[in-house]
């Protein structure tokens, strides 16, 4: 027996020897701490998002190259080979390994092959209470204030009642603005809400 051989052999026989106790080790429930440590990380969550979508195994390449394009905001063909390998090698070293662990997802670091772990659904469900969140027009609520506060100070300036103390006029009048930079600044920074 050549010594290639011997040390596949060994290899296997690890392999199999230590089976058993990764099963029972992810046969545990995924804790709430474990869960949100997952979730806590965007490139996980796009591990997740891609798992939902092809529903089956799939390499660390294509994996890769996908979170590329989403980080990016390119498509796949258009990122570069240096995009690619940072996502590869942080999936590979770090993400993939840590959710392996956890059995959100099953990683064969030798074949480069990942498929979803039994705790995947748990994770999805969480997934799903976060992404309906962010569905949030705040920008919107935001503007929906303001005009409203404005409204009330207009009523108040025709009425002359209650705003005609200089300091309630000011009040209303930094609020007005408070209302409308803050709705200004998610706009700026988050982007216009699609509906």
């Amino acid at each position: 027996m050549s010594s290639a051989e011997l040390k596949r052999e060994q290899s296997d026989a690890e392999t199999v020897s230590a089976t058993p106790e990764i099963r029972e080790h992810r046969s545990r429930e995924l804790g709430l701490d474990q869960l949100f440590e997952v979730l806590q990380n965007q490139r996980r969550r796009y591990v997740l998002n891609y798992l939902r979508e092809h529903e089956e195994m799939t390499t660390l390449s294509d994996l890769s190259e996908q979170i590329a394009a989403w980080e990016n905001d390119k498509e796949v063909r258009r990122i570069s080979s240096s995009e690619r390998k940072r996502v590869y090698v942080a999936l590979y070293q770090c993400h993939l390994p840590k959710m392996d662990d956890m059995g959100v997802v099953e990683f064969e670091k030798a074949r480069g092959t990942i498929e979803p772990g039994e705790h995947i659904e748990r994770c999805y469900e969480y997934l799903d209470v976060a992404e309906s969140g962010s569905d949030l027009q705040w920008p919107r609520y935001y503007a929906a204030l303001a005009a409203g506060t404005l409204a009330m100070l207009l009523v108040g300036a025709g009425l002359q009642t209650l705003l005609s103390i200089p300091a309630i006029s000011a009040g209303a009048g930094l609020a007005l603005l408070a209302f409308a930079t803050t709705s200004v600044w998610h706009f700026v920074s988050e982007g216009p809400a699609t509906a």
